[in-house]
């Protein structure tokens, strides 16, 4: 997939234009669920007009502005399905790819986690929650995520019956 960003000019956009490739990998078969996603963002504007969040130095040279890098980003996971049950690890992990000016941090992180998921008749439901095992230039925060995925089918009947767990 590919998809693009145009610069905002509002108090909440960082006021960068950026290129968002999309690549993903996965088999699904026998119960089992192994996906490779990885999202590769580069960024027009390597310097903003809008101060970031971000490990770019305040400079006489970049006194209100804000740092976009290049970026990296892999999910990974694997999971089994056990009747209407599916469990499995995950793992997230980000890296910025180039540095916008001499004096920028690199960011990096790995997380990983695990995935539950049950599925009703009509509807799925998956949480997952990751924890980084490894951070450089965060501020040496690890940071713990949960998420919530509710999946429902349009366009087609009600799926099979899943059967029960043995």
């Amino acid at each position: 997939m590919l998809g693009g960003y145009t610069r905002g000019n509002d108090a909440v956009s960082i006021s960068s234009g950026s290129l968002n490739q999309r690549f993903g990998l996965s088999y699904t078969g026998n119960d089992w669920s192994l996906s490779a996603n990885t999202i590769w963002g580069i960024n027009f504007d390597s310097v903003t007009s809008k101060p970031l969040l971000s490990p770019c130095p305040v400079s006489a040279a970049y006194p209100h502005n804000g740092c976009n890098p290049n970026f990296l980003n892999v999910d990974l996971t694997g999971t089994k399905k056990y009747g209407r049950w599916e469990l499995g690890p995950v793992g997230l992990y980000s890296t910025d790819l180039n540095k916008p000016i001499a004096a920028y941090r690199k960011q990096s992180q790995f997380a990983l986690g695990g995935l539950v998921g049950y599925y009703f008749d009509w509807v799925s439901v998956q949480t997952y929650v990751t924890s980084d095992v490894y951070e450089n230039n965060y501020g040496g925060s690890h940071n713990i995520s949960g998420n919530l995925r509710i999946t429902i089918p349009l366009g087609k009947g009600p799926p099979p019956p899943i059967p029960p767990a043995l």
